[in-house]
Formats: structure tokens, C-alpha cells, sequence
């Protein structure tokens, strides 16, 4: 297994949250083995993998911070670059993404103060990797400049959907300031959405300097911050409120910026959405009672 690693940057972490509950595509995925570690592409990696993959054109193997869940450590080191290993933090519990946003803040905080960190999820299928990598370093840029700003992507949105939550910006620019975030709608208000123009598909994918991240716990977040400065902040982990990033602090703080990414996006959250990228990809399929039960 062979990984290739940019040099582009050295002050930037890269954050991957695995997640851990497997629930979305049941019985596919499971607890034991979470839709990240599917293979839906045709080169046969799983979407962990892949993630990794286009990491590595932004920073280098060991600036690669892994959050998963304890029972899935074998699944991530054998997708992982032996200079991430020492990266894996493990949850005893999985408390969604805050506090695993917190804890990887903490670990990275101890070795560069001043870093920037990009977070993403796992799970997400992109088959234009150049025009995400864009995305992503108008947003690393960006965080460099506004040392109190935190960005998101937002996708520019193909079709009204149910699915994905949405980010509704300031104005139609490649970064703008974000207006408010809206969890996932009823059919006729995604179609309002998409012909204002004003609203983008939310991707899950963060970028901050740490300070302003530790800054906003402070402040809408105080439990978690204040337990997760802990010594051992393993051993609060069951008392850690199970919170998205989202609710904890996008909602609220003011500080919000979106990058628009210009690219083929999907959360492999839905078995119709999986459907689709399967065929994308030409892999073929077994189906029953309008589930995917096996990818040959």
C-alpha cells in the first residue's frame, strides 16, 4: 500500500471523524463496521481510504488526526499511513461530532498551538478531487488571514433534496459570510431554498484556526470545553453531552464563513444515494426489500 504525501502544508492538521453507530444503512453497515469502511468505488478502497487519499495532496501522513470509535481501531489502521497510527483517538463512546471536534483540537494543541485544522467526515463520496482540493485551500487560506473565523463548505446545490442539511449565505460569492444553518427540510422548502439562490448543501467539512475554535467552545460550548481540558478527558467521555459541532456552535456564533465548493458531493447517507454512486461507479449490486444488501 503505497501513500503519497504533499508537502503543501506544515501547519495544518487534517482531522478525519469516522463516526460509529452504523445506523444509516443498516444491515450494509453495522455497529461493528460503519458505512466508512464500504467499499463503493471502483478501485475497491473503502470511503475511509479514499478520505485519506486526498488528505495526503494537502498535508503531510502525520498531520492526519483519525477520531473513531474504540471498537473500530483494527478498521482504521488498515487503511491508515503507519505515520498517522500514533493519531488514532479513540472514543469509549461515540458522543457526535463536538466532542470529537474538542478532543482532536486538545491533541493537536499540544503540538502546534497555532495550527489550522481542517475537519471532515469519512464518509462522503467525491470524485473530483482537484476541485475539492480548491475548495479546501480557499478555505485553509482563508482561516490563515481571519485568525477568528471559522469556515464550512457548502455545496452548490444540484437538485432540491431532504437529505442534507442547508447553509444559507450572505451573498453569491466563493467565500461568504454565512446567514444561518438549517437542518434538513420538507421537500417544498428545499425547492424554495434552491431557486432563492441563497442556500448551499451543507458538508460537514470545518476549517479553523484552533484558537477560534477554543474560543467558541468557551463560550456556547462550556461543558465540553471545560471537560475536555480534563487529564484525562477519556475518562468524562461518558458524561460528555452527544451534541453535533453544528448545534454547538455553527448555529450560534457569528464568526461563520462558507466556502462554496463547485463539485460532485454526496453523503452516502441513503440507500438511494448509495444506489447512485454504485452505478456511477459500475459496481454492481444486490438488492432486497429496496435495500442494498451486498456490493459485489
Amino acid at each position: 500500500m503505497q501513500f503519497m504525501a504533499s508537502k503543501r502544508y506544515k501547519d495544518v492538521y487534517a482531522v478525519v471523524l469516522v463516526g460509529g453507530k452504523g445506523k444509516r444503512l443498516r444491515p450494509l453497515s453495522t455497529n461493528l463496521r460503519p458505512k466508512a469502511f464500504l467499499s463503493v468505488t471502483n478501485d475497491r478502497e473503502t470511503m475511509f481510504r479514499n478520505t485519506i487519499d486526498r488528505l495526503l495532496k494537502l498535508v503531510e501522513s502525520d498531520h492526519i488526526v483519525i477520531v473513531a470509535n474504540k471498537k473500530h481501531h483494527t478498521l482504521v489502521k488498515r487503511d491508515l499511513p503507519k505515520d498517522s497510527w500514533n493519531n488514532i483517538l479513540l472514543e469509549p463512546v461515540s458522543r457526535n461530532t463536538a466532542p470529537a471536534i474538542a478532543l482532536a483540537a486538545r491533541y493537536i494543541m499540544s503540538m502546534d498551538r497555532d495550527a489550522v485544522m481542517l475537519v471532515m467526515p469519512a464518509d462522503h463520496y467525491i470524485p473530483d478531487r482537484g476541485k475539492e482540493r480548491e475548495a479546501l485551500i480557499l478555505g485553509i487560506n482563508f482561516a490563515k488571514r481571519h485568525a477568528d473565523a471559522i469556515i464550512t463548505v457548502g455545496i452548490d446545490p444540484k437538485r432540491p433534496s431532504t437529505e442534507y442539511g442547508y447553509i444559507k449565505v450572505s451573498k453569491s460569492s466563493t467565500i461568504a459570510k454565512v446567514e444561518c444553518f438549517t437542518e434538513k427540510p420538507d421537500i417544498d422548502t428545499a425547492e424554495r431554498y434552491i431557486a432563492s439562490g441563497k442556500y448551499l448543501w451543507n458538508a460537514g467539512i470545518f476549517i479553523f484556526r484552533l484558537g477560534a475554535l477554543s474560543a467558541s467552545l468557551r463560550k456556547y460550548a462550556p461543558k465540553i470545553f471545560h471537560m475536555i481540558q480534563c487529564r484525562d478527558p477519556y475518562r468524562a467521555y461518558d458524561d460528555m453531552p452527544e451534541i453535533s459541532i453544528d448545534y454547538a456552535i455553527m448555529e450560534k456564533a457569528g464568526n461563520i464563513y462558507c466556502v462554496k465548493g463547485r463539485y460532485e458531493w454526496n453523503d452516502v447517507g441513503s440507500f438511494d444515494t448509495l444506489e447512485k454512486v454504485l452505478k456511477i461507479e459500475s459496481r454492481r449490486f444486490v438488492k432486497k426489500s429496496g435495500k442494498i444488501i451486498k456490493i459485489i
